[in-house]
């Protein structure tokens, strides 16, 4: 699993490992890998599905693998959770089959095991609303609205539960940039500290509080988190009683505010330049209008005649001033 991860790209090896060996390097996350823990969860089991397919584009097999998989999953929409059903029903030397029931039973879309000698898989709550879902590849809107009806029914049962669960989130995010977080699940808690204040942090038994502020956000920002990607992750674990009623998913003042820091990053961009001291005024203009043309000019001061030409053309501008001083001399 931890090679699928470097594979797909949410994992690689440490940059600033020090060590002679890099094998020893430990693993961190890639900014792909913190906008994957932001997906719905839909979105994730379906990102591990299409890269298992992809996976198997050099086996010998590829063809009846995806296609088994893809048969696999369509079945498993008129699946039951919790109903066991024998493997025979894949077909007595269907190898493709039982490869990927295996490979799902890692993934968690099945659980497997021995009853009366033979293997049983049990589809789970995952596999059931993936399929159940319409969520698209790539849509926002569907990471918004696309969450089926089984999986928000199963929330607020969860909700409502004397015990609250450990699988599931509802989030409340209020005018004064506090979210409050029913869940019990410490991967939900350290996603939350992705873009929230840790030093905030308050906790009950079902629900804990925190705030986001700046920093946190920029932090974020460091991290390769976009602003897009925290909205929409409030807006797919938002409460839903926010849904119910009709209420405002996430606060304006919050909405604005996250993007505003977002477009802080933007207000100074840094160019790498050449600087070229000019001789006299002729040829400031000369080579201005040169690299002005050619798209090579950042910026130019008439009265030091310095021109600051962008380092990817400054080649070119060289040359250009070259060529233009020698037929000054000749003239």
């Amino acid at each position: 699993m931890v090679n699928f991860l470097t594979r797909i790209g949410l994992t690689q090896d440490d940059p600033d490992y020090k060590g002679s060996d890099r094998s020893r390097a430990p693993h961190v996350i890639t900014s792909k890998g913190y906008e994957f823990m932001l997906r719905d969860s839909n979105a994730q089991v379906w990102m591990f599905v299409l890269q298992y397919l992809n996976a198997h584009a050099h086996n010998e097999m590829k063809d009846s693998i995806r296609m088994e998989a893809l048969s696999f999953l369509i079945c498993l929409g008129s699946c039951r959770v919790g109903e066991g059903y024998h493997t025979s029903v894949l077909g007595k030397n269907n190898k493709s089959a039982r490869t990927v029931m295996k490979d799902f039973g890692r993934f968690g879309l099945l659980f497997l095991c021995r009853v009366a000698g033979n293997i049983a898989f049990y589809p789970t709550k995952v596999a059931v609303n993936l399929v159940a879902s319409n969520e698209k590849a790539g849509s926002r809107q569907a990471d918004v609205l696309g969450q089926s009806v089984t999986a928000t029914l199963s929330l607020e049962k969860a909700l409502d539960a004397p015990v609250p669960s450990r699988s599931h989130l509802a989030l409340v995010v209020q005018t004064n940039f506090q979210v409050v977080a029913y869940t019990r699940s410490k991967l939900h808690i350290s996603t939350l500290g992705l873009f929230c204040d840790v030093s905030s942090f308050r906790r009950l038994p079902n629900v804990i509080f925190y705030h986001i502020t700046r920093d946190s956000i920029r932090s974020a920002f460091r991290l390769g988190v976009t602003a897009d990607q925290i909205l929409r992750f409030m807006l797919v674990h938002a409460h839903p009683m926010l849904r119910n009623e009709g209420l405002p998913l996430i606060p304006s003042n919050v909405k604005d505010q996250v993007l505003l820091w977002d477009r802080e990053q933007r207000r100074v961009v840094m160019d790498e330049v050449w600087v070229h001291q000019c001789r006299d005024a002729a040829e400031f203009t000369a080579v201005g209008q040169y690299a002005s043309d050619s798209d090579a000019l950042a910026w130019g001061a008439a009265h030091t005649n310095k021109l600051y030409i962008h380092w990817s053309k400054h080649t070119s501008a060289q040359t250009y001033i070259r060529k233009w001083r020698s037929k000054q001399l000749k003239s």
